[in-house]
């Protein structure tokens, strides 16, 4: 059975997109902001960050089932994923708060959700994507969505040592990792596998239609339960909730279930439909990583008043447009990077040839059919 037929396929492009947004949302609608327009979306930012862990497992188990069938295809991709996007990010952070120190102090200086000490480190650690190893939190000055990408190229690395690297010491470079990683980053590294179990559980996925609709919902209602259920349930640890993500991972692996059964063996959607939700949905990334610095660009030269609607439109209007105009240009950054790393990569690992003849070099236009995030962290 294809795990990854159109609708369902379509439905994991809706699901990522639709997190993504609720991060933004979430972020947008502090009072500072919009005036809490939307203010109830916030308490699923990190139930959010929790579905993007489990899809990015799900769609990094697919792609190196079907795609990326060696190490050096697999790095180059995830390398220049990342970093396309990644790269952007940090330049517009820097700018946005150079300014915005200077301009509006008030929403920067003394406030929580802006890291404006040992600002080169961080930077330094948010391009290298190591601001979360054993918990440092060098985020980058206001961008904290940047912390779950720190656990996602981590487990992009682990992923890629326990699918391709075969010798003797596989153990030894995965434990090395999690030395260099930290606790938390091993704590939650069963979260980002549940989705790897899913795509291999998916091949023999059956149910009924009627417990199909039941895991769907049942699954679809304890996520928007999320918040009242880490109330109860919730448990810390390193100033990071551990319990409740794995219950999130838990109900959004029922309805992944109930969703993959619901839909197997539907016709494919439209051509028009099918080519409009994979636009929207390779937004997702940008829009995770660029939205936090936007919000507070919009906020300091918009509208002095955070409850008027030219504020709110502006804060999550002008967000959006940006978000979409950046993404192909991102776009084209990872194709650059990509075609470079497989040089790289590629070259360095064929074997030796004899002969004066150069050794031929294919460069494939990879299609992974949905591009994961990671969060894309958190990303």
């Amino acid at each position: 059975m294809n795990v990854m037929q159109p609708r369902f396929s379509a439905y994991l492009d809706i699901l990522r997109f639709f997190a993504a947004l609720m991060v933004f949302l979430g972020h947008a609608a502090g009072k500072y902001w919009t005036g809490g327009f939307l203010w109830p979306t916030g308490a699923y930012g990190d139930t959010c960050v929790v579905v993007f862990f489990v899809l990015s497992g799900f769609v990094i188990a697919y792609v190196t089932d079907n795609k990326e069938n060696n190490a050096a295809v697999y790095a180059s991709n995830r390398i220049a994923r990342l970093w396309s996007v990644v790269v952007p990010a940090l330049a517009l952070t820097f700018v946005v708060d150079y300014f915005g120190v200077r301009m509006a102090p008030g929403l920067y200086i003394g406030q929580p959700w802006f890291a404006g000490d040992h600002a080169g480190l961080r930077y330094l650690a948010s391009f290298f994507m190591v601001q979360e190893a054993w918990h440092i939190s060098y985020t980058p000055g206001i961008n904290g969505p940047f912390w779950s990408l720190s656990y996602e190229a981590f487990y992009y690395l682990l992923f890629g040592l326990m699918t391709f690297y075969k010798g003797r010491g596989k153990w030894l470079a995965m434990l090395a990792v999690f030395l260099i990683a930290g606790p938390l980053v091993l704590m939650l590294f069963p979260v980002w596998m549940l989705g790897v179990f899913a795509y291999r559980q998916s091949k023999s996925w059956r149910m009924p239609v009627p417990a199909a609709w039941a895991a769907f919902l049942a699954g679809a209602l304890l996520l928007l339960l999320s918040p009242s259920i880490r109330h109860v349930v919730g448990w810390q640890w390193m100033g990071q909730e551990v319990l409740g993500r794995y219950v999130d991972a838990a109900a959004f692996l029922l309805h992944l279930a109930g969703a993959h059964c619901l839909l197997a063996g539907q016709r494919g959607l439209p051509a028009g439909l099918h080519g409009m939700i994979k636009r929207v949905a390779s937004t997702t990334f940008v829009l995770y990583l660029f939205h936090r610095p936007l919000i507070q660009l919009f906020s300091y030269i918009g509208p002095a008043d955070p409850s008027s609607w030219e504020r709110r439109v502006l804060v999550i209007g002008a967000t959006l447009v940006l978000v979409a105009i950046a993404t192909p240009l991102c776009e084209q950054l990872q194709s650059h990077l990509r075609a470079l790393c497989r040089r790289l990569l590629v070259r360095k690992s064929a074997p030796a040839r004899t002969g004066n003849a150069p050794a031929p070099y294919a460069d494939p236009v990879l299609e992974d059919g949905m591009t994961e995030v990671a969060a894309d962290s958190k990303a």
